[in-house]
């Protein structure tokens, strides 16, 4: 076996410090080591339960030690198997016993964390997509987050003109601490909790019931289906109406997520209720901080990939760990994976200097200049903060003053403005350095605070530096509408591919809206999420790829609502191959376009998603004959779907090279070694395009330095919907220098500093004869010294 994936060794490293072993001394004298228990995944072939045990579940219970407790979760719709306090002996164990596919250790998993619905072109009547799919009413989606607050306005079927729950519903509305059945409704008609494995691994939790104590599950469900709320706003920020992607979707929450984060082994039971309850969305704004190359020891993977197979679209947010390569999140082939772009309003603010400079920044908590006097304060500088325990050794510098700072990469920068307030500071302005250098983010600081950007805090610390009594007024000045063509950008923060688990694949598959985002909001805690913040609304503004997953959620209830014959891979394919390329701005490199890598096909475009014509489809064969192109067994194929023989020796071999994912993705060392690669792919036919026949012309820009072949270079459809024709695309190198891509600078962050690029590449275009269909995948080739 391979090494293990980098989220098995977290795992591992996480429970060290959980449990730590007790060294006990015996009556000989000799050191006797006794091991902490601590939870694991054990999964299991279920066709291997011997004939003696009438159920699963005395079979499982017979590979426990006598002295093991309770089960935790039973697993029996997308997976088999439970979870179990074990020692890592015991675990050991059971994992050579006959039938068992793999024992793993629970993981630690945490959330990433209006005006998008009108930027997306939803907005009644002139969106199709919105007017076909009747506001997404019979789809269901299913939120797997922290809970939510079902009193909210955003949940209620008041004036939605909604029948019942679809036939299809088996799902219920559990009653536990502040939540009853009663809660539910219409619009809500769903929710659960899931707690026993966090339980197991820390204690009690708080609500142990679908509500919502901490605002992020609330915020998401209101962006993927929210009903309209008139007067919507944040402390008199982007003020109007706010609404989800799908108003009129079903929603069904599942609570998994809980003070610390969320435990895979509750994701896991959380995805078998949503899959038997009837969801046809999954909206997973949570995940790992990096991918697991091999799928069938992550039982996250496994369940999400039979998820797909059961015809349920699943939305993961890409993670916020960029703009570095190689940073993505939530990588599986089978996820549709969305990262953060911006939108066109903007929440402007200034600092004004001493010396009157005014320089430019981000506010939703400093006072707008227009209503109340402003006075100059003191400014100083207290430089970059690692701990909110550095403020209270700097305070009395700080009180009566603003104060200028930076975060460290991994401190929260609402807690440290927290304490900048409790130390006596008036105001802050940050600036997210290293971090994120020029996308600058408006976020609900319980002190008067403007984010800037880096050629702002350059000007600040100047001034500072040269001044004797410097001073400043910040001041927000409301909120505005961007110019045409200033967004969407891909968000700094926003992780970037390549995949490094599996290169060929392009992640993110596309970007949508999340940067500062306008949703609903728990009433359990005030918008900046701390116990210390007093303040209650309805809503709040948040960023980050989470926010992004539930606009593609949404979106992917009006299509499954629109067009009830399409597939997960079909609805991926249709959102990829629409998606907008050539104006997608990097918030990361300021003036140029965004690459694959960040921005993944594209950005989403709902409507034209609605008539791609044709599509890229994937089937199970599809995935088994990748699965065999990766060199995994039998045995490791059979772990991921859950029964059938070997079918590697049936395929055709093409293996990696013939996964038809609508996009083509190959490292430069590959490209350059075998002279050309092969690439191939099928398009089917699906409502909405030609219906008497049609012809589909292929259009290529080729990458800098390679030659592109399609054959054939015409598709001619009967119009039947369902029909699938074959292509392969070959790109062959020129013979340009293997050093193009990048120099004598191998290193990210030297490729930045002399702006040589570590890929390039091209596009090709399906393009409908004497019609208005087209669809559009990119070709990259890529240099894999970025993932070093």
């Amino acid at each position: 076996m391979a090494m293990l994936p980098p989220w098995f060794t977290a795992a591992l490293v996480f429970f060290s410090l959980l449990s730590l072993r007790i060294v006990l001394s015996s009556t000989s004298g000799r050191e006797e080591v006794v091991e902490e228990k601590r939870t694991f995944v054990v999964l299991v072939d279920p066709q291997s339960k011997p004939l003696l045990f009438p159920s699963h579940l005395g079979w499982y219970r017979s590979l426990l030690p006598p002295s093991s407790s309770s089960l935790i979760h039973v697993y029996k719709t997308l997976l088999h198997g439970f979870t179990v306090p074990l020692t890592p002996s015991q675990a050991s164990r059971i994992e050579k016993s006959r039938g068992i596919l793999a024992v793993q250790p629970d993981a630690l998993l945490h959330p990433h964390t209006t005006q998008s619905p009108s930027f997306l072109g939803l907005d009644p009547p002139a969106s199709r997509l919105s007017a076909l799919s009747r506001g997404g009413s019979d789809a269901v989606i299913g939120v797997v987050d922290t809970g939510i607050w079902p009193e909210h306005p955003s949940f209620s079927d008041r004036d939605l003109a909604l029948g019942p729950n679809p036939r299809r519903w088996r799902g219920v509305c559990e009653e536990g601490p502040g939540f009853n059945r009663s809660n539910c409704n219409r619009k809500l008609i769903g929710a659960r909790s899931f707690s026993a494995g966090y339980a197991a691994a820390f204690g009690g939790v708080e609500f142990r019931s679908p509500r919502d104590s901490d605002g992020h599950g609330t915020h998401v469900a209101s962006i993927a289906a929210g009903a309209p709320v008139a007067g919507a706003g944040f402390q008199g920020f982007a003020s109007g109406v706010a609404r989800g992607m799908a108003p009129r979707a079903r929603i069904a929450a599942y609570k998994v997520c809980w003070a610390s984060g969320c435990l895979v082994s509750d994701v896991v039971s959380a995805l078998e209720k949503a899959v038997s309850d009837g969801v046809d969305v999954v909206s997973l704004s949570i995940g790992s901080s990096s991918p697991a190359p091999f799928y069938y020891l992550d039982p996250l993977a496994v369940a999400t990939f039979r998820a797909s197979l059961r015809g349920v679209f699943v939305a993961a947010s890409a993670g916020n760990g960029g703009p570095y390569p190689g940073s993505i999140a939530n990588a599986p082939p089978w996820l549709t994976t969305v990262g953060a772009g911006t939108i066109d309003r903007d929440f402007p603010a200034f600092v004004q200097l001493g010396n009157h400079e005014r320089v430019r920044g981000i506010s939703i908590s400093a006072q707008n200049h227009r209503n109340l006097p402003l006075y100059p304060h003191v400014l100083i500088s207290i430089g970059k903060i690692t701990a909110p325990l550095q403020i209270s050794l700097k305070s009395r510098r700080i009180n009566g003053q603003i104060v200028f700072w930076e975060p460290d990469r991994h401190v929260s920068r609402i807690d440290i403005g927290a304490a900048l307030k409790q130390a006596g500071a008036t105001g802050t302005v940050v600036f997210h350095g290293d971090l994120d250098t020029e996308g600058i983010l408006a976020e609900p600081h319980v002190i008067p605070t403007v984010t800037v950007g880096s050629s702002a805090a350059r000007s600040i610390e100047e001034y500072i530096r040269n001044r004797e009594h410097p001073t400043a007024v910040i001041a927000s000045e409301g909120t505005d509408l961007l110019p045409h063509g200033a967004a969407p950008a891909v968000a700094s923060f926003s992780s970037r591919g390549p995949n490094a688990a599996l290169p060929w694949v392009l992640k993110p598959d596309l970007v949508a809206p999340g940067v500062n985002i306008l949703g609903s909001w728990t009433d359990a805690i005030g918008p900046s999420g701390i116990g210390s913040d007093i303040r209650r609304s309805g809503f709040s503004v948040m960023s980050g790829t989470s926010m992004a997953c539930p606009h593609v959620s949404g979106v992917a209830a009006l299509l499954r609502a629109a067009r009830p014959g399409w597939g997960p891979s079909e609805i991926r394919s249709a959102l990829m191959t629409t998606a907008v390329r050539s104006s997608v701005g990097d918030e990361s490199r300021p003036g140029e376009n965004a690459g694959p890598f960040g921005m993944g096909a594209g950005h989403l475009n709902p409507e034209r998603a609605l008539d791609p014509g044709v599509v890229y489809d994937l089937e199970y064969d599809d995935y088994v004959a990748f699965l065999c192109g990766l060199n995994y067994t039998d045995e490791d194929i059979r772990a991921m779907s859950g029964g059938g023989g070997p079918r590697c020796k049936r395929l055709d071999g093409k293996g990696v090279w013939g996964f038809n994912y609508p996009g083509f993705v190959v490292e430069e060392v590959v490209a350059v070694g075998k002279g050309e690669v092969a690439f191939y792919r099928r398009l089917k036919k699906v409502d909405g395009g030609c219906a008497e026949g049609c012809c589909y012309s292929a259009e290529v820009v080729a990458p800098e330095g390679y030659k592109v072949e399609v054959e054939p270079d015409k598709l001619w459809f009967s119009g039947r919907v369902g029909e699938r024709l074959g292509f392969k695309l070959t790109l062959r190198w020129m013979g340009v220098d293997v050093g193009k891509l990048y120099g004598n600078a191998t290193s990210w962050e030297e490729q930045q500093k002399v702006k040589k690029a570590w890929w390039v590449g091209g596009v090709i275009t399906w393009r409908e004869e004497d019609g208005r269909n087209r669809v559009e995948s990119p070709i990259v080739v890529f240099s894999s010294n970025t993932l070093q």
